[in-house]
């Protein structure tokens, strides 16, 4: 680690009050994500002008530090500064062992309570973004070796490959619930247990072979839970609660054996008949206020996806609708055609940063805008530091970004493009975006891009702006 990020994980620390002042800290790919008990002793301003950091955002009671992709180091540097060890531990998540989500139910606001269960979701799903990038890439290799190298799709080493980037969908609720059971600091082994359940074949198949399935005479729905997220959140947040209950009026000696065997038998039963149900209504509900308005006008979703998406990737809210939407979507018709809309407003943000560097007389302001859309050019999907650097910065060029997201995401729509993989549109994931409607895709991205260039270049910017 260099002594740079060492420095800087020192400022940040000292910044939001030491380590006494951390509820609960994480990171993802590009932020460093903390509650802090005592809000009074974080100091955004001093972070915000810290050599390195692209800006600094409050969601709920949620910090995120944006640092791009030195966050890892830095984040293991201030683990390190805590005298804690990582090991089993890093994986997106502190040592620190206190459930973020309690300092918010204090408050018990309405807000709080949106606040809280939007950032609980967005803390959950960060840590599977390894996992969504690995099987994205994979499945993009794959469709490079298909359409480019005309490898057969029945050849072996091809559908191994396949099936390595497809047993993702299959498992998902396995990888949610891991980093569920995390967050919500319960046994991981029984909580990956009670999951297999729901994504046992044997479970499924008695839906084919018996009329009506019950539990105790009461009837259990078929629902389809692979690709899902929403039952497994609430079975691990449900078993949490469970384990805290048998914990409190359980003698200590039979915890080891009654808390398993218990939490087992009830929250198993509790899942298949309520919660996953429920889970699984409730994101297809979410799902379908997309794939309805898309459904009606592929016009009209593309241009609101196109251009809200870039706001939404400051709350982080980007993650949750690509896990929800997008993963589902592939894993069931093969492609996503809603949610990739949002692909050109991230060449947006580059075409934005690009004339800045034009457009601006300040020699310091020009070669900084200059360099950081190259990084983000380069660096693939991570278009923060461009988008923090100078895009949000000078706040007109970001909005022109929202504009041509819009206009490219509704050309875009109406191409009906799609991805193949869960991975956001750059220079190396193009092979997962090739098939019905590509050509349409890549005018979306010229136009909107072209659009944010020729506004950004004629308005201007504030340089005055520090």
């Amino acid at each position: 680690m260099s002594n740079n990020n060492k420095e800087l994980a020192k400022e940040i620390l000292e910044n939001i009050g030491g380590s006494s002042n951390i509820h609960n800290i994480s990171y993802c790919m590009t932020r460093l994500r903390f509650v802090a008990k005592n809000d009074s002793k974080v100091n955004v301003e001093q972070l915000k002008k810290l050599p390195g950091v692209l800006q600094v955002i409050k969601l709920g009671d949620q910090y995120q530090i944006v640092l791009g992709g030195i966050v890892d180091e830095v984040y293991r540097e201030i683990l390190s500064m805590q005298k804690e060890s990582i090991d089993g531990k890093d994986e997106g998540y502190s040592a620190i062992a206190e459930d973020s989500s309690k300092k918010t139910e204090e408050k018990g606001t309405v807000k709080k309570y949106l606040d809280l269960f939007l950032t609980t979701l967005s803390e959950i799903v960060t840590p599977v973004i390894p996992a969504l990038v690995a099987s994205g890439f994979i499945k993009t290799f794959c469709v490079l070796l298909s359409v480019v190298f005309k490898v057969p799709t029945d050849n072996s080493t091809y559908q191994i490959l396949n099936i390595i980037a497809d047993t993702l969908y299959d498992f998902f609720p396995i990888i949610i619930g891991w980093s569920a059971a995390k967050k919500f600091q319960t046994n991981i082994a029984v909580s990956l247990m009670i999951l297999c359940v729901l994504i046992n074949p044997k479970f499924s198949n008695l839906f084919a072979t018996m009329e009506q399935v019950t539990f105790l005479g009461i009837k259990v729905t078929n629902v389809y839970y692979p690709c899902s997220v929403i039952p497994a959140i609430l079975a691990i947040y449900f078993l949490s609660k469970f384990e805290q209950i048998l914990k409190k009026y359980l003698p200590k000696a039979s915890h080891s054996i009654a808390i398993p065997f218990l939490s087992a038998l009830i929250i198993v039963p509790l899942t298949i008949l309520f919660l996953g149900p429920i889970g699984v209504w409730g994101g297809n509900a979410l799902s379908s206020l997309f794939t309805s308005l898309y459904a009606f006008s592929p016009i009209l979703a593309g241009a609101l996806i196109g251009g809200v998406w870039q706001i939404l990737i400051i709350f982080g809210m980007h993650i949750v609708l690509l896990s929800m939407i997008t993963v589902p979507n592939i894993a069931r018709f093969g492609r996503d055609t809603v949610i990739m809309t949002h692909a050109p407003s991230l060449i947006c943000q580059i075409a934005a940063g690009l004339a800045v560097s034009l457009k601006a007389k300040n020699p310091e302001i020009k070669r900084n805008a200059f360099a950081l859309s190259l990084t983000s050019f380069f660096a693939g999907s991570v278009i923060e530091p461009v988008m923090y650097g100078v895009n949000l910065k000078y706040k007109k060029p970001f909005l022109f970004v929202c504009i041509g997201g819009a206009i490219g995401g509704a050309i875009t729509g109406a191409s009906h493009a799609g991805t193949t993989a869960p991975v956001a549109f750059s220079l190396y994931t193009i092979p997962a975006y090739l098939g019905p409607g590509f050509s349409g895709l890549l005018t979306g991205v010229l136009v909107g891009a072209l659009v944010t260039f020729v506004l950004t270049y004629i308005f201007g910017i504030d340089e005055s702006i520090e």
